[in-house]
């Protein structure tokens, strides 16, 4: 069987699951990006046209980042308390490598069964029914090809909430996952009703001025190590608190590092506020990198993360930033004499 022919079979498998089911409950990692968002809500929007009684979850209480409040039917996703039906409802788990990243451990448990889609490599096939196809550039491009398997309309709403996901996961189309199958479903999604412009405005050109300053409190505690490969920043509970943001405010600043000449690692680490006074606090690390020969996946994997190549993450507890730096060096000084790029 061909690699093209399995993945086809694997996405009718899906398509013809998910069109049996008559409830479920969507939702997807905690503090959601765009990727994962819009997955759930273009789900959820083409299960409901097709007849399906779906509701959308998220299980933390705070507000999703700013950037993503543009987002179509985003005030209709519960959040915090499940609904009372929620045992018998199919779990689809979109975007989200592993159970415990729902952030619900009653939810999983409860659940009748478990529909998992998502292209995180390091993916924990923890569903009864599992697609992971790593080498997408991200869900939602996924679930362009499930939506048109189905049958499901793919309204205007849907394809923003899908190009939504692309653009964000694919970092502007600029990560490696980019195929030219992305850019022509952007183009189809763009043809089918999705304002480009003003998704693109709404996520990288309204930042809030608290956001800008947070941005320039980054930048103030930059280190480069690594003679310069390894771009590292520091932010603290007093940063957020004098700049008045919370750690929702760090969607994208890392990206920023990256883009600093020389730089092959970007590294942001960062003190949940709320946690300041916690016995053992944690630290938020999200990595990014520019350079085929360094996988980040691999890095944060090593603290209890995971993600992709070239965009990765961690929470981690009872160590300092020092600590973390010190990890990070390591880790980022034997990539580069590996690859040979000293």
């Amino acid at each position: 069987m061909s690699a093209v022919n399995s993945v086809d079979q694997a996405l009718k498998a899906v398509s013809d699951a998910l069109k049996a089911e008559t409830r479920v409950l969507i939702t997807c990692h905690v503090n959601p990006d765009g990727d994962a968002l819009g997955s759930v809500i273009a789900l959820h929007r083409a299960l409901t046209g097709l007849g399906a009684d779906s509701v959308m979850y998220l299980a933390q209480t705070e507000p999703v980042a700013p950037e993503w409040r543009f987002l179509r039917s985003l005030r209709e996703i519960i959040k915090g308390g499940l609904p009372d039906d929620y045992p018998f409802r199919t779990l689809v788990a979109v975007d989200c490598g592993s159970a415990e990243r729902i952030g619900n451990d009653e939810l999983v448990k409860a659940a009748p069964r478990i529909i998992n889609i998502d292209h995180h490599a390091d993916n924990t096939r923890f569903g009864e029914v599992n697609l992971v196809i790593s080498q997408a550039s991200s869900t939602a491009e996924i679930l362009f090809f499930i939506l048109q398997k189905m049958g499901a309309e793919i309204t205007a709403e849907i394809a923003e909430a899908l190009y939504t996901g692309i653009l964000v996961d694919s970092g502007r189309f600029q990560y490696a996952s980019a195929s030219p199958s992305t850019f022509r479903i952007a183009a189809d999604l763009i043809g089918r009703g999705a304002r480009h412009t003003e998704v693109f405005r709404h996520i990288y050109e309204t930042v809030p001025l608290a956001k800008t300053r947070l941005f320039c409190r980054m930048f103030d505690h930059l280190k480069l190590e690594c003679g310069g490969r390894l771009a590292v920043s520091v932010l603290e509970a007093e940063d957020f608190r004098q700049t008045g943001t919370s750690d929702n405010s760090t969607e994208g600043l890392v990206d920023s590092l990256r883009a600093i000449e020389g730089v092959m690692v970007a590294a942001l680490v960062y003190s949940k506020p709320e946690q300041e006074e916690a016995e053992t606090p944690s630290c938020r690390l999200s990595l990014r990198s520019s350079s085929d020969a360094i996988n980040v996946q691999k890095i944060a994997k090593a603290k209890g993360g995971g993600g992709h190549p070239q965009a990765a993450g961690a929470s981690i507890s009872g160590e300092s930033a020092a600590q973390i730096i010190e990890f990070l060096t390591s880790r980022v000084d034997k990539a580069i004499a590996r690859a040979g790029l000293k």
